[in-house]
């Protein structure tokens, strides 16, 4: 269901950083145009958010800007507009970039992270609202502290986590302005996690200025941040897929056997086994057997 027409919403999704974890990979690409399945990281979050009544989609782009211009060219229907990063700040400061003095309000989704959710619901908030997934081992993230069902804290690796809900990507904002306040506030008062601007910190001057934060539990998603984390996303769309692999038009497979595999344009394969394997442009494979790799030449 399509959310009421007044209820337009920009969405921010930062796709600036250099992917380090993804070396050499992304020395050549973006790491937001990464294949996962059958198309993009960046394809996946724009393919969802669909459902939505989108006034705007603002990319805020660095490394590889060109490409990623070029790659959402494919996405006319969506007014997307690229916004360069050009000092990597922290996630506070790139949002920051994207957000206007106004009082609508704001979806923000992290450019490596896929979510199969409710987008109208998740959006159709009086409040703002936190997207967290409950995790194991909470001090390897940046969680959430309630008091009954009301967010009073914002926590970066603690090391006694009184709560095992983990900021995981998404959130719904519901006021731009009070956000960009909050920013302006710790990058004007140099309040700093891990030497770089956070949205966590300026979450917490909202809520020290009386803005209220709930929260919607996700049971799962995919997570692209990291090579393990993406192939075994790559395998679970495929899974879901009626066909178990993606080859492009211009590439050529001869006599080898594939499951999962996303075969980009101008790729040979050829007396070659692959198994979960995402294959970048214009490489080529013969007499290999090879499995849970990205392959690029």
């Amino acid at each position: 269901m399509k959310m009421n027409q007044n209820n337009l919403i920009d969405v921010i999704i930062p796709v600036a950083g250099k992917g380090e974890r993804f070396y050499p990979i992304t020395k050549y690409t973006q790491k937001c145009l990464l294949p996962v399945g059958d198309k993009p990281i960046l394809g996946h979050i724009l393919s969802r958010i669909q459902s939505l009544n989108i006034k705007s989609v603002k990319l805020i782009t660095g490394h590889f800007e060109n490409k990623v211009k070029e790659y959402v060219e494919n996405y006319k229907n969506l007014n997307i507009a690229c916004i360069y990063q050009s000092e990597q700040l922290g996630l506070a400061h790139a949002i920051k970039l994207g957000l206007q003095n106004i009082e609508n309000p704001v979806l923000i989704i992290l450019g490596d992270s896929i979510f199969d959710i409710d987008y109208v619901d998740f959006c159709n908030k009086t409040k703002s609202n936190i997207g967290v997934l409950e995790v194991e081992d909470p001090e390897r993230y940046g969680i959430i502290e309630l008091d009954q069902d009301k967010i009073i804290k914002f926590i970066e690796k603690p090391k006694n986590p009184k709560s095992n809900l983990a900021q995981i990507g998404i959130y719904y904002i519901h006021s731009q302005k009070k956000l960009l306040n909050a920013i302006n506030k710790i990058i004007t008062s140099n309040i700093q996690t891990k030497n770089e601007y956070q949205l966590p910190d300026a979450f917490q001057i909202m809520i020290k200025d009386k803005n209220m934060f709930e929260y919607t539990k996700i049971n799962e998603y995919l997570d692209c941040g990291i090579k393990k984390n993406l192939l075994a996303s790559n395998k679970k769309i495929f899974s879901s897929m009626k066909s178990s692999n993606f080859i492009s038009l211009t590439a050529q497979v001869i006599n080898s056997n594939l499951k999962y595999c996303h075969i980009s344009p101008g790729c040979i394969i050829e007396n070659s086994s692959l198994k979960n394997v995402i294959v970048l442009n214009d490489t080529l494979i013969k007499n290999k057997i090879l499995e849970n790799e990205i392959i690029g030449s």
